[in-house]
């Protein structure tokens, strides 16, 4: 399943990225969701784990896609990661990390982001988000990101629940746009998106104005 969401405040930018979504899904034949009603206990983002509770046992696997996020490969298959017998979720690093994450540091890496990733159904996935769930409480409604994201690497900091995070190189997920930039990398992205990437996403920039050079 191919699962998003946004509020009415990201809508300009959601219509426009999940109609991607929606391809992608149609072209291999997967459903797809756009959750556009949230609760008011918490933001958004944060509400993604409950999401993902309330669906996971129907399906193989989820994959989300964040609202701000463009398929730019209609086409791609995920030829190198099968249905786990050990892990739960495959992520990538996040965009921002130190440029070692992708290489050396990958496998103890705990700098992911939870902007697109793959949820398992497995015997583990339960626990996997009683935990995710409980360690985003303290984020839940806090006026700054990133919500859900540093739930998930402060529960990293278990053994068993760092075991369950696959990490993937940070174009495998979260591949940005080269305009991406923050304090750490005040010029250009690190790795940003290339051509044959599955995915952009639109963090850090505008918006509006990539979508409309790539036509959406």
């Amino acid at each position: 399943m191919i699962l998003s969401g946004y509020d009415d405040a990201m809508a300009p930018i959601g219509d426009r990225c999940t109609a991607t979504h929606k391809a992608y899904a149609e072209r291999h034949a997967y459903d797809h969701e756009v959750v556009r009603h949230y609760l008011p206990t918490s933001h958004p983002s944060h509400q993604k784990i409950r999401l993902l509770k309330e669906r996971i046992h129907k399906y193989d696997g989820i994959l989300w896609l964040d609202a701000d996020t463009v398929v730019t490969d209609l086409g791609h298959w995920f030829e190198d990661i099968e249905v786990p017998t050990e892990h739960v979720m495959d992520i990538s690093v996040d965009w921002c990390a130190p440029p070692q994450d992708d290489d050396a540091d990958i496998i103890t890496s705990t700098y992911v982001s939870c902007g697109n990733f793959i949820l398992w159904n497995t015997p583990n996935t339960p626990r996997f988000l009683a935990e995710w769930e409980e360690a985003s409480v303290p984020y839940a409604t806090r006026n700054l990101c990133c919500w859900e994201q540093d739930g998930l690497r402060a529960a990293m900091r278990s053994i068993w629940f760092n075991c369950r995070v696959m990490r993937h190189h940070r174009r495998k997920f979260n591949a940005v746009h080269p305009t991406c930039v923050n304090r750490n990398f005040p010029d250009r992205a690190p790795k940003p998106w290339e051509p044959g990437d599955f995915l952009l996403h639109l963090t850090n920039v505008n918006r509006s104005a990539i979508l409309d050079s790539l036509g959406l």
